[in-house]
């Protein structure tokens, strides 16, 4: 479950950031010209994302302990993107890989024993 709230924690952060004026993004990956051909849908969509992750966390650990711990997530996948993303330093393919190798890394983790 943590995986699949940092996944939505990311893309919605991504999106709102593919939409920032001031974002550092070079104009020739392919989702900034989507994002700003398509400003309002990713701005609601990203912050929609947010509410759902948080929402999770909420349902998952309690009120309290959800919130904290999604505004930590967003705090460092923020830190993260606002330095990762003009690098271009991972792609697509290599976080795709990451977050499947998490999501089964997170099962075996929960039901193995």
């Amino acid at each position: 479950m943590i995986t699949v709230t940092i996944l939505l924690t990311i893309l919605g952060f991504y999106m709102l950031l593919l939409t920032s004026k001031r974002a550092a993004i070079l104009k020739t990956i392919p989702e900034r010209k989507l994002a700003v051909n398509n400003k309002q849908v990713f701005n609601i969509s990203g912050v929609l994302l947010l509410i759902i992750a948080f929402v999770v966390l909420s349902i998952v650990w309690g009120i309290g302990a959800g919130i904290i711990s999604e505004f930590i997530i967003l705090s460092i996948v923020a830190s993260l993107a606002v330095i990762i993303v003009p690098l271009q330093v991972v792609n697509y393919k290599q976080m795709t890989l990451i977050f499947i190798l998490s999501f089964i890394f997170e099962l075996y983790l929960t039901y193995a024993s």
